[in-house]
């Protein structure tokens, strides 16, 4: 073999060396480059990761998450917790309910701690007035409609069924759009003090229904003392209808 020839083929394999060891230099700058990434992912953190394990806590208490909603009233928008190489530790002050709580966060590497509020929102169908309702008024269906509301406020309950409320009698004035509350309707009085009803007996094997006076006002269910008009006798009977009282 000529020394030109052996020239060429160190030539080649010198150029062939080159270009795989680049190759290796691109592969481990680029798994670093990815590798730094990672970490880079890992060593931050959000208030979307806090959410997520309350999220989870809410959810192992029963909670539904699909109706449920997460906001930090304290925080400005677009705030983001200083980085955590660890895993973020989330404490809430107290037992996590609907409405306001207090949450602590914390970082062990590097060290940090912070304490924020959170709103925990809970949405169902409400029965609100649909139009201005008056006091001491029958409330009628068309006077009502279901609403998709935050119930965390609603600490006295809410009717979820118009049915449930359609009949009742308003005991304050309900403006549009206000959740109706079980403390804000109550049955209408089906008997009035004074008043002359149908006293029914009922006995086994037996049903008779006598003439009587009520002695005070009551409503569907109720028991009120009446008078058998006959015999002057006063008794306990539960109102079962409108001027209609029994007696078992």
């Amino acid at each position: 073999m000529s020394n030109k020839s052996a020239g060429i083929m160190t030539s080649f394999s010198l150029a062939s060396l080159s270009i795989v060891e680049n190759r290796r230099s691109a592969g481990v700058l680029f798994g670093f480059f990815i590798w730094s990434l990672s970490t880079a992912a890992q060593a931050g953190s959000s208030l979307d990761d806090v959410t997520a394990e309350l999220k989870n806590r809410w959810i192992a208490l029963g909670g539904d998450a699909s109706v449920s909603e997460f906001e930090y009233p304290s925080i400005t928008p677009g705030y983001e917790l200083p980085d955590c190489n660890a895993s973020l530790e989330v404490n809430v002050v107290r037992h996590l309910q609907p409405g306001r709580n207090g949450v602590e966060v914390s970082c062990a590497a590097p060290f940090w701690r912070q304490s924020f509020a959170v709103e925990l929102k809970v949405f169902a169908d409400v029965v609100t007035a649909d139009a201005d309702i008056r006091r001491d008024t029958v409330i009628n269906a068309g006077q009502l409609r279901i609403s998709r509301l935050d119930t965390s406020d609603l600490h006295k309950g809410y009717f979820s069924n118009i049915d449930a409320v359609s009949g009742m009698l308003s005991k304050r004035t309900l403006r549009q759009g206000t959740p109706v509350t079980p403390d804000m309707v109550d049955l209408p009085d089906l008997v009035q003090r004074g008043q002359l009803l149908k006293i029914r007996l009922v006995r086994p094997g037996i049903q008779v229904e006598i003439k009587g006076e009520a002695l005070a006002r009551g409503h569907l269910g109720e028991q009120i003392r009446v008078r058998n008009t006959q015999s002057g006798t006063t008794l306990f009977a539960e109102v079962i209808g409108d001027g209609l009282v029994q007696v078992q």
